[in-house]
């Protein structure tokens, strides 16, 4: 009788797997975050120096069986890996919706997990920095934002006018040295020497220059805090590494609306609008209110810009209401308030209700779509009782501040 069964549960098991195999190809909901990660290794590739890096996926790759990829055979897969391997050369047709896939899923599967968190921050830093397609870089840009909160990190604490000023250069050689020299591989037995200690904080206590710089340095940390094994020296390993994760988001999310620099030309893309729509959407959940004053800030134009008759802090009207938006929630003190970064004295500073009435002055009163709520946005930041739809108040109120 027990033979019987076994043999009838067998041949169950036999015709059911054939139908489970046909189900989504993308489906990433049962594998682990080290099991995403190496799949996504495994399918991306960054060609190229400096620059001209750029995404490359592979369309043959080695990746997880179907049944480790089930929930409903979640109890049972790496018994199943035992028996029929856990991976297998695949052919990909879309590979970057595989990828894409991935990186929805893997922030979730990392957790609160630092290293699983770095190793997140990674990957989607050099897609949201590197990839060609708009609803990657979004994915990748709500990866890191999703680790950032899951880490209980705080990106945008502090003063603002401190963000773009990174360590000289000597500076960051000298500790760089100090890290490599006191690493347990390089020091042996010998306890962690101060000058180690003191490198870890000094190099995360700004931001690296360079994108690249700081997705590098993060990828480091990692390994050192894989490798250090001295208590007190791994504790301060996860605080520079916490601190590097920190830089990168930020650096990500602002670089994604910011109109100078290598890529600047996304800032100014249409093509690329949702991109920053997702970026704004999550500095302003990171960083609250305050955030407001920093995104004008980044986004205003140049004065070689202005005069070259690009648009003042965006192109795209989507973008534009929803810094209408943002503008008309602040208030008081925060609504008045400016953001100057460095190296840009030269350029106009904006304050949130400044913005609005630019921009009820600048579209065109019968045909824009976006004077109106700008107007009432203004009204409503400015404590106004009711909303007059003659712009005439609007200059008075600039009068007299100008007064």
């Amino acid at each position: 009788m027990t033979a019987m069964r076994t043999r009838v549960s067998a041949l169950l098991m036999c015709a059911w797997l054939p139908c489970c195999s046909l189900g989504d190809e993308y489906s990433t909901h049962a594998l682990g975050a080290d099991e995403l990660i190496e799949e996504l290794d495994e399918i991306v590739r960054i060609d190229g120096q400096g620059d001209d890096r750029r995404i490359v996926y592979r369309d043959e790759a080695l990746l997880s069986e179907w049944y480790m990829r089930s929930w409903t055979l979640l109890p049972i897969r790496w018994g199943l890996a035992a028996l029929f391997g856990r991976r297998a050369r695949h052919a990909l047709e879309r590979p970057a919706a595989h990828v894409r896939a991935i990186v929805r899923e893997l922030p979730y599967e990392a957790g609160d997990d630092l290293v699983a968190g770095a190793a997140t921050t990674i990957r989607c830093g050099w897609l949201a920095e590197l990839d060609a397609n708009p609803h990657t870089r979004i994915l990748a840009l709500d990866g890191v934002a999703r680790i950032v909160r899951q880490l209980g990190l705080t990106p945008f604490a502090g003063d603002f006018a401190d963000l773009d000023a990174p360590l000289p250069a000597e500076e960051r050689g000298r500790w760089r040295s100090a890290l490599q020299n006191g690493r347990p591989r390089a020091r042996g037995t010998v306890a962690p020497p101060a000058e180690y200690l003191e490198a870890l904080a000094s190099l995360t206590a700004r931001s690296l220059p360079r994108w690249d710089a700081r997705l590098l340095l993060v990828e480091d940390l990692t390994g050192l805090y894989l490798e250090e094994q001295d208590p007190a020296a791994r504790r301060q390993v996860a605080r520079a590494l916490r601190a590097a994760i920190g830089h990168c988001a930020r650096n990500l999310l602002l670089g994604a609306i910011r109109r100078r620099g290598p890529r600047a030309a996304f800032a100014r893309s249409r093509r690329f609008a949702e991109v920053r729509l997702c970026a704004l959407e999550q500095i302003r959940r990171l960083g609250g209110p305050r955030t407001v004053p920093l995104m004008l800030a980044t986004m205003a134009a140049s004065p070689e810009e202005r005069s070259a008759n690009f648009t003042g802090f965006d192109p795209d009207p989507y973008v534009l209401l929803r810094l209408i938006h943002y503008c008309g929630q602040l208030r008081g003190e925060l609504a008045e308030s400016v953001v100057r970064l460095p190296g840009r004295e030269d350029w106009i500073a904006t304050s949130p209700v400044e913005f609005l009435a630019r921009m009820v002055f600048e579209e065109d009163a019968y045909y824009s779509k976006l004077r109106t709520p700008a107007l009432i946005a203004l009204t409503w930041s400015l404590g106004r009782e009711r909303v007059d739809p003659d712009a005439k108040w609007v200059r008075q109120w600039l009068d007299g501040r100008d007064g």
